[in-house]
This record gives structure tokens, C-alpha cells and sequence, in this order.
């Protein structure tokens, strides 16, 4: 049985992690952005519109033109309501009732507002709740398929583990590892995994200490793990929309030398 050969990062690094982060909360832009900075790197920041960006754009603004991704984490944050754990959803912005069309239009509308704070057309998107479907039962509807030509590629469905990536990797549905409440060893374990796998680690951070976020890393974790990601001199860390395009390229170009 042939062994399948291992994905080509650039500069013959090992494999990608992209660091990203959930719900535009301030403490992002005020020590996330910095502290990648510190150590050279720079992440993608899922910005749900209503949540601080329509009032505040300016911070925004300056750290994406730092070299940071603002993605599109939807305009109200909508999730499924059906869990126990979910009743904090509004009624409103329950993806259950959720029609495609408004979707697309909530979707679309984030888009034109991150458009006017950062100048650019092209983005990530970060499934809200990592609920990857709208609608119920009969009229439940994956939401890939109406993003697909609204984003180069999209963080779904929490994973464990890396993305190993393929030539018929779904780049609308990416696996997103959850790093709030980990020690850094589960951290630093997934990177090293990455690096034995050729695959892609998409970590996932909502906030960075308590009173941030009702689910976050603590200070001193994130620290350690941008320190430790910075001394991985085989390890590419790159926005989400960079590594993505570089796995598109790639995957056309292996594509297009089989035929």
C-alpha cells in the first residue's frame, strides 16, 4: 500500500497553525494582536459585527493593518437554541429558524462592514458555535454550501485534532481545534502532531483571562504557546486566509500536473 506523501509546506517548514479568535472582544486588540506581534506572528480575528465593531471600527482597523485577518463570524452571531447549554441565545437568532436567504444576507452584510474597515475582498468565515447547518429537519440546509462563493474558506466543525490536508479537502468546512481551558502540554502536543503529520492546526481562542469571555485561555498560556510557536522555526504560523490560499494553490497545481 503506497504511502500518501506528505503535504508541501512553503520554505519546507513541517506544517501550519493558524491562531484564531472568536467574538470581537476588546481584550483581541488590545493584547492578542500585540502579543502576536511580539513574537512575530499574526492570527485571524472572527468578528461577529453587532458584538463591538459597528461602534468601535478604529481598533479593528489599526490590527488588521498590522497583518491580521478580520473574519466574517456573521452579523449577530446566530447558533442553534436546542441545547440545554443554549439558552442564552436569542430566540431571534436561533439558526433553527433560519432561512437561507437571510443568511446569505446577514452574511453578506458583515462582509460589505468588514470590507469598510479593512479595505479587503477577500476573507475567512467562522461558523458561529461551530454549528455548521441552518433551518430543522426537513428544511435543514449545510451552511457551505452558501458560502462557498462568499469566502476562500471557512473554520466548521470543532475537531481534536489537526486537518489533514488533501487534494479533496473542503475548505468550507475546516476542523477548528478549541483551546480555551487547555494546559499548554494539550497545546503544545497539537502542534507537535501537526508537525509529524504535515497537517494544518486551526487553534481556536474566545478569551485570554477570566472576565473576558465565559470561556478563555489564561494569560499566561497564551504567552507560553506564542513563545513556543514563535522557537518553531519548521512550523508556518499564518492567518487563516493565507495558509488557505497557499493549500488552494498547491492542491490546482498537483491537480493540473495528474491530468
Amino acid at each position: 500500500m503506497a504511502v500518501p506523501t506528505p503535504f508541501s509546506w512553503p520554505a519546507g517548514r513541517k506544517c501550519a497553525v493558524s491562531i484564531t479568535y472568536d467574538d470581537a472582544l476588546p481584550v483581541h486588540y488590545e493584547l492578542a494582536g500585540p502579543a502576536l506581534e511580539a513574537h512575530g506572528l499574526r492570527g485571524t480575528f472572527y468578528l461577529n459585527i453587532a458584538a463591538g465593531p459597528s461602534h468601535a471600527p478604529l481598533p479593528w482597523r489599526e490590527l488588521a493593518a498590522r497583518g491580521h485577518e478580520l473574519g466574517n463570524h456573521s452579523l449577530f452571531h446566530p447558533c442553534r437554541r436546542g441545547a440545554a447549554d443554549r439558552r442564552w441565545i436569542d430566540k431571534a437568532f436561533d439558526l433553527r429558524q433560519y432561512t437561507p436567504h437571510r443568511f446569505q444576507q446577514e452574511v453578506g452584510i458583515a462582509n460589505a462592514f468588514l470590507q469598510l474597515i479593512d479595505g479587503r475582498s477577500e476573507r475567512s468565515y467562522a461558523y458561529t458555535c461551530f454549528d455548521t447547518h441552518i433551518g430543522r429537519w426537513r428544511t435543514r440546509t449545510p451552511i457551505a454550501g452558501m458560502i462557498r462563493d462568499k469566502f476562500i474558506a471557512a473554520r466548521g466543525a470543532r475537531t481534536d485534532q489537526p486537518i489533514a490536508v488533501s487534494r479533496d479537502l473542503d475548505l468550507m468546512n475546516l476542523g477548528g481545534f478549541l483551546a480555551d481551558t487547555l494546559p499548554l502540554s494539550a497545546l503544545t502536543d497539537a502542534v507537535k502532531r501537526a508537525g509529524d503529520e504535515s497537517s494544518w492546526l486551526i487553534l481556536v481562542i474566545d478569551g485570554i483571562g477570566a472576565g473576558t469571555h465565559n470561556s478563555f485561555v489564561e494569560p499566561s498560556i497564551h504567552h507560553n504557546l506564542l513563545d513556543f510557536l514563535a522557537s518553531e522555526s519548521s512550523t508556518w504560523v499564518a492567518p487563516v486566509i493565507e495558509i488557505a490560499k497557499w493549500v488552494r494553490r498547491e492542491n490546482e497545481e498537483a491537480l493540473h500536473l495528474t491530468k
